[in-house]
C-alpha cells in the first residue's frame, strides 16, 4: 500500500503514513502538548494508533516510559515502524478497554492520554483501520473508566474529544477528578470551537477551571502564533 512519510513538529517526528488508512492529525500533537509530564515519568497512550501522540509527547520531552494499548495488529505495527524511525522505544501491548490484557493488570501510570474514537454512525467506503480507529465501538463511559483506572494518584488524564460529547465527558469524570480544566479550540475568532481538551488530576480539590481556550487560525487561514509554536517548534500548550 503506497505511503508517505510526514513530519511532524517541524520534522522533530517522522511518522509512516499510508495514503488510504489512517492518518493522524493536529488533534494528536495538541493533545501531546498539553500533558505534564516530566522526564523519567510514565505514560500510557490509550488507543495509541500509529503511535503520533506518543511520538510527539517524547520528542518534547525525553526520557519518558511510554506504553501503548491498542485493538488493532496493524496500527501496532505501525506505531512500531514509527517508533523505530523516531529512534524511541515504545511498549505496545494489544487488546480492548473492554477486556484489558492480563499485562496491564494492577499498572497504573503518571499519566494517561488519549484520543478516543468519536464518531457514532457506520464509515462506509473507509479504509478498515481507519474505520475502527475513528468508529466509536465502544461506549465513552466505558472507554474513560478504564482510563481512570489506569491513572496513579496525583496523576493525570488528558483527552480531546468533539464539543458536543463535553456534557458526557464531565458527567464520566465528576467526582473523580480534580483540577478538572476545559480547553477548547476555536477554529478562528468568532467560530465556534469543534474541539475541547479536558485534563484533570486523580486526588486533587482543586476546583473545575474552563480555560479561555486557544484560536488556531488568523482570518487568513495562517496559524496564531501560539499554535505555530505548538504545531511547528513543540512547545507546550500550557
Amino acid at each position: 500500500m503506497p505511503f508517505s512519510i510526514d513530519d511532524f513538529l517541524g520534522g522533530l517526528v517522522k511518522l509512516k503514513q499510508f495514503d488510504n488508512g489512517y492518518k493522524a492529525t493536529s488533534d494528536a500533537v495538541l493533545l501531546a502538548s498539553a500533558v505534564p509530564a516530566k522526564a523519567g515519568e510514565t505514560v500510557l497512550d490509550v488507543g495509541i494508533g500509529t503511535g503520533a501522540v506518543s511520538l510527539c509527547l517524547m520528542a518534547r520531552i525525553p526520557g519518558l516510559q511510554v506504553t501503548g494499548i491498542d485493538i488493532q495488529e496493524d496500527m501496532l505495527h505501525q506505531a512500531e515502524e514509527n517508533a523505530l524511525l523516531n529512534q524511541k522505544k515504545l511498549h505496545l501491548i494489544l487488546g480492548s478497554v473492554q477486556n484489558p490484557p492480563e499485562e496491564l493488570s494492577g499498572k497504573t501510570f503518571n499519566h494517561v492520554v488519549t484520543n478516543p474514537p468519536y464518531f457514532s454512525e457506520t464509515l462506509e467506503r473507509v479504509e478498515k483501520t481507519r474505520a475502527i480507529a475513528h468508529k466509536q465501538e465502544v461506549p465513552l463511559s466505558e472507554w474513560l473508566d478504564f482510563c481512570l483506572k489506569k491513572v496513579q494518584p496525583k496523576g493525570t488524564l488528558t483527552l480531546i474529544h468533539r464539543t458536543e460529547c463535553l456534557p458526557e465527558i464531565l458527567k464520566i469524570l465528576e467526582g473523580r477528578l480534580g483540577s478538572l480544566i476545559v480547553v477548547p479550540f476555536w477554529p478562528k475568532v468568532g467560530k465556534l470551537p469543534k474541539r475541547i481538551l479536558v485534563q484533570g488530576v486523580l486526588g486533587s480539590r482543586t476546583p473545575f477551571t474552563l480555560h479561555t481556550g486557544f484560536v488556531i487560525h488568523n482570518d487568513d487561514n495562517t496559524r496564531t502564533e501560539k499554535m505555530e509554536e505548538i504545531m511547528r517548534k513543540g512547545k507546550a500548550l500550557f
